[in-house]
């Protein structure tokens, strides 16, 4: 196998200095955590908030590491230290480049423009962002196969992006990347990397609005993932969400928008929504069983529909991809289990939350019928700074307005949201928990068998640091009754 990049190429993109007496390099895969490292990987070094992935190159050296990116105000200062490595491991390429991670996206950005004939498509949004890049790879794989490069897992950040680009090959004819960000131009960046030819917002809501500030702000920037879009490319963006305009104004190539209203121009016919099991629908006359459930599922798949549909791929490619998709761990999963001979139904959503994506798991759960109790487990949404305390109290009036059963509300931010039900809906604080911490999942467990009925719904919704998959177990287990 040939280098990803000659040494040539790689010291023009990332504007670097070799250490040491080396002319060469040679690498066949990329690492930023030296545990990953195995023979000629590229190794780069990220300095963080609490680390310094400098102190981490000696291991990356034992385990085959073939060349090393290293800061030049790190290598000034343990000059010694580097000329010392450059002659113990004289096969290894030492490269001193101004920043490190902005040296992972120059070179990712350089590999990336290697491959003309790729077509790429970025996928971005407040939530929904992965179940949608995998419904995308369901659906290419249908016609591509094994030609088809994809994010792994959540690999979709500043370091995440160039990490996954890596990974294409010369018989990769599609390439789906997703976009997520924590900070101001982070999609900006690894646009710049990427340049996709298609792109698609999935939503504009309140992730990451602490961060930045409004949805205005985070329009802004997901937006970014459109900046490289030529003419013979596409958009597409939710027709009813009201950053929709906004985030397709510069856009160069074709505007897409979806969503129900505009199922006719994709020959997309809503058959029925099956609850839990999922919708039907038919795509140009063909009958199509999502698994996917609830509504927001539906309304993203018709994004997928649509740009699959731009990019040639036929209906009987989408009903297969789209049939083979499951729910992914932790968003919108379900599990049936017994508690104490009662059948009943888990719907675990606890990968993530924030205002709009905990609302609609409640407006899809409050409306399933034929169903026992439904038992709701709320968990604090992280990252909404100061507007925590609003979006916490408007969950709380979400829920007693739709008279949803029985609620468990958890964590030091939820009090907001208890607060708010026992000061305007007094009658629904019997039907309501409050808990402070985590520590109390024991009890919650204990409690919930106590609700629950045949064919009763327990919904499990919180932020991922919030722990929620430690729950189902004791609450398999009965708790503490």
């Amino acid at each position: 196998m040939k280098s990803l990049l000659e040494i040539n190429e790689l010291l023009n993109a990332v504007d670097g200095k070799i250490i040491g007496d080396s002319k060469k390099c040679y690498f066949t895969s990329v690492q930023t955590d030296s545990r990953n490292v195995v023979k000629n990987t590229l190794f780069v070094p990220l300095i963080g908030e609490f680390q310094n992935g400098h102190k981490y190159i000696p291991s990356a050296l034992e385990k085959g590491a073939s060349v090393i990116f290293v800061k030049k105000s790190e290598y000034e200062q343990n000059k010694q230290n580097y000329e010392f490595l450059s002659m113990d491991y004289p096969k290894v390429t030492f490269i001193a480049v101004e920043q490190t991670m902005k040296a992972l996206q120059d070179a990712a950005e350089c590999y990336v423009s290697k491959f003309p004939f790729l077509v790429k498509i970025s996928v971005t949004g407040s939530c929904g962002k992965t179940t949608v890049k995998e419904m995308l790879v369901s659906v290419f794989k249908a016609k591509y196969g094994k030609k088809v490069v994809y994010t792994k897992g959540n690999f979709n950040s500043e370091t995440g992006l160039p990490l996954s680009v890596f990974q294409i090959r010369k018989n990769h004819r599609i390439g789906i990347f997703e976009m997520g960000m924590n900070r101001v131009n982070e999609i900006g960046e690894i646009s710049k990397v990427l340049k996709s030819n298609y792109g698609i917002i999935t939503n504009i809501g309140t992730a990451h609005i602490g961060i930045l500030g409004s949805r205005k702000n985070i329009a802004e920037e997901k937006r970014k993932s459109f900046d490289y879009i030529g003419r013979d490319g596409a958009a597409f963006v939710p027709a009813t969400d009201d950053f929709a305009d906004f985030c397709t104004e510069n856009v160069k190539g074709k505007v897409v928008k979806f969503g129900k209203s505009e199922c006719s121009v994709y020959d997309v016919q809503f058959i029925s929504d099956n609850g839990l099991m999922g919708t039907t629908f038919s795509v140009s006359g063909l009958k199509v069983n999502l698994k996917l459930s609830g509504e927001h599922n539906f309304e993203n798949c018709l994004g997928v529909i649509a740009l699959a549909e731009e990019c040639e791929l036929s209906a009987a490619d989408i009903k297969k991809g789209l049939e083979k998709m499951n729910g992914l761990p932790g968003r919108m999963e379900t599990e049936q289990i017994k508690l104490s001979g009662k059948k009943v139904t888990v719907l675990k959503d606890f990968y993530n939350a924030n205002l709009d994506s905990m609302q609609k798991v409640i407006e899809f759960a409050s409306g399933l019928k034929d169903t026992g109790r439904k038992i709701f487990v709320l968990a604090d949404m992280k990252e909404l700074g100061e507007k925590s305390k609003d979006a916490h109290e408007k969950i709380g009036e979400f829920a007693a307005s739709k008279n949803i059963g029985f609620v468990f509300l958890i964590g030091e931010e939820m009090k907001a949201a208890d607060d708010v039900i026992r000061e305007k809906y007094q009658s629904f604080t019997e039907n309501v928990v409050y808990r402070k911490s985590i520590d109390c999942f024991e009890e919650i467990a204990g409690l919930i068998n106590e609700k629950a009925e045949e064919n009763s719904v327990i919904v499990m919704k919180g932020s991922h640091s919030m722990q929620l998959e430690k729950l189902l177990p004791l609450i398999k287990k009965g708790g503490l009754r």
